[in-house]
C-alpha cells in the first residue's frame, strides 16, 4: 500500500470511535438479550459489530481467534448487569477495549510488523 492514500486519524479520534462502537454494540447486546427472553428472533440484530472492532483494536482478520471472540461476547454480557446508564456503558466498554489491546499485545508481541497486509 503506497504511504500516501493512508488514512491519518489521531489515536484519541480511534480510541474515542472505537470506545463508541463497543458501546453500541454493547447496546445491541442488551437488546438482544431481552428479545431473547421473550422469545423473539433476535437474528436481524446480528451485526458482528465485534469485527470491525477487533480490526479497529489492531487485529488482522486473520487472527481473530474462536477463543478471542469468546471473550469478547463472556465480556458483552456485562451489560446485562448496567441498568441505562450511559456512563456505566462508557466504562464497561473502555474496559472491554483495555482488554483486546491486552491480547493484541500478546498476540503480535515478537512479531515483526508487515506493511504489506
Amino acid at each position: 500500500m503506497d504511504n500516501k492514500n493512508l488514512l491519518n486519524i489521531a489515536f484519541e479520534d480511534l480510541f474515542k470511535l472505537t470506545v463508541g462502537l463497543i458501546v453500541d454494540d454493547l447496546k445491541v447486546h442488551r437488546h438482544v438479550y431481552h428479545w431473547s427472553l421473550r422469545g423473539s428472533d433476535s437474528f436481524v440484530l446480528n451485526l458482528k459489530l465485534y469485527r470491525k472492532i477487533f480490526v479497529l483494536a489492531g487485529f488482522k482478520e486473520r487472527d481473530i481467534s474462536e477463543e478471542l471472540e469468546d471473550w469478547y461476547f463472556e465480556q458483552t454480557k456485562r451489560v446485562e448487569e448496567i441498568a441505562a446508564d450511559e456512563q456505566a456503558l462508557q466504562d464497561l466498554a473502555v474496559e472491554i477495549l483495555d482488554g483486546l489491546l491486552k491480547a493484541r499485545k500478546e498476540l503480535y508481541k515478537g512479531k515483526a510488523p508487515s506493511g504489506s497486509e
